[in-house]
């Protein structure tokens, strides 16, 4: 599943590569992918690509006339959706959701092996009419989340410490992968609640969360381009790696669940 990191590259690959680009023609080869009309998916001809960004697990891509945002697509990819972004127009694969023709040739194409993800189409000033938008806590890279606002936050927020960083009404952004590698750098189980934490470790999960994703971030900004549907998870340190040797001590890493797994190590990630 695309989360923070992934997005937040994939959004600066397409504000560096297809912002002001024309848009001869949008379709929907998959239509079931795309919350538009056929109509208003026709009326994008004509109109320039803004510069991509994100917010929590959605792209935004800005659809521009003249210098007004006429129409944001927010993209959530969910488990396997990718973009595409191509200098030709070789055959379409099976499940695109969208194609987007621009000017000079190429194509800007959202697949989605899985048919899982949700492409909506919206008038920038409607983007609370996504289904959990209005919900959505702030970034966990959001400059404004202070570790003073994070001690506040999770206060209100009770169960797990793996579904808690997964709640986007706590912070948005945050998935299955980097979920493990938080809990692990921060030496916390995944199933401990959160009413168990100490000050500290709050404390410890907030730099943790931070370090993750930053430098995530920074590993994927030299892995990703050009090929931005690609998705890399090598660099990551425990997740997906039961049974591998423990990063820090050596030990078995233990690996539970079926497609949503859970890693971590019971040494370095005491139950208490």
């Amino acid at each position: 599943m695309p989360e923070l990191p992934d997005l937040t590259v994939v959004a600066e690959q397409l504000a560096e590569r297809a912002a002001g680009r024309l848009v001869v023609d949008a379709s929907a080869p998959a239509p079931i992918l795309v919350r538009a009309t056929p109509e208003q998916l026709r009326a994008l001809a004509g109109t320039r690509l803004g510069r991509a960004s994100r917010r929590g697990k959605f792209l935004l891509l800005p659809f521009e006339r003249g210098r007004q945002t006429e129409r944001v697509l927010a993209a959530n990819p969910m488990l396997a959706g990718r973009f595409w972004l191509l200098d030709d127009s070789p055959k379409v694969r099976a499940r695109t959701g969208l194609r987007l023709r621009l000017e000079g040739g190429g194509e800007l194409r959202y697949v989605d092996r899985e048919m899982l993800g949700k492409l909506y189409l919206v008038s920038p000033d409607r983007l609370d009419a996504i289904p959990g938008w209005s919900e959505m806590g702030p970034d966990a890279d959001d400059p404004e989340l202070s570790l003073e606002r994070f001690r506040e936050r999770i206060r209100r927020h009770p169960g797990e410490l793996k579904s808690l960083l997964r709640n986007s009404r706590f912070v948005a952004g945050i998935g299955n992968a980097y979920s493990d590698e938080i809990l692990w750098e921060a030496r916390l189980a995944p199933l401990r609640r959160r009413s168990t934490l100490r000050a500290e470790e709050v404390d410890r999960l907030y730099l943790a969360m931070r370090t993750v994703l930053d430098d995530a971030t920074e590993r994927l900004r030299e892995l990703v381009p050009p090929d931005i549907h690609l998705q890399h998870r090598e660099f990551l340190k425990v997740h997906l790696r039961g049974g591998e040797p423990c990063p820090r001590c050596g030990r078995t890493l233990r690996q539970i669940g079926g497609d949503e797994a859970t890693t971590f190590c019971r040494n370095c990630q005491p139950p208490f």
